[in-house]
């Protein structure tokens, strides 16, 4: 692989983990004016994860038999052109999402568009202990998604090893 190739490419898993590196340094340190990034990375992230979640669960229903390499890119490319509302009704149409965490992520999707949307008039983007709270939330919705995806892992059989947890820098989330 090429060397500009090898730099574009990383695995989505030390994606995860430096995200939620970052997010629980935010938070351990207290570092107030990095909240509202932290906000916005976690929004991001949830997202991300549940169309990640949803082109497993999909794959996995077709693992019977070997997929066309060029159904897997459409598939891809049906999952990466979701927005956050569908990624999250597809995740919950495959059963992947139990209601109660359909519920409380719907909550924060909603409240994710108000926030980035109206950004400039957001009253809270000053009170760090508004802030601190919503990130907190947040944290704790998505490791509610991390343990879907552990056990989507566990239950596929896919580890760092498979080329679909291949991601690339500064495009769509799958590979």
């Amino acid at each position: 692989m090429a060397k500009s190739q090898r730099r574009r490419i990383y695995k989505l898993t030390n994606a995860v983990e430096r995200v939620e590196s970052d997010i629980r340094a935010i938070l351990s340190k207290r570092q107030t004016t990095r909240y509202f990034e932290g906000i916005i990375l976690m929004y991001s992230l949830i997202e991300n994860i549940l169309k990640w979640l949803v082109f497993l669960k999909i794959l996995w229903g077709k693992s019977d038999h070997t997929l066309p390499v060029r159904e897997t890119e459409s598939l891809k490319q049906f999952c990466n052109q979701q927005d956050f509302y569908s990624a999250l009704n597809l995740a919950s149409v495959t059963g992947l999402v139990p209601y109660p965490l359909f519920r409380k992520v719907d909550r924060i999707r909603k409240e994710r568009n108000d926030v980035i949307h109206q950004c400039y008039l957001f009253t809270h983007r000053r009170n760090d202990r508004v802030l601190r709270a919503k990130l907190e939330k947040l944290v704790s919705i998505a490791d509610d998604i991390f343990v879907i995806l552990d056990n989507l892992v566990m239950e596929t059989g896919a580890d760092d090893s498979y080329d679909i947890f291949k991601v690339k820098r500064g495009k769509q989330m799958l590979l």
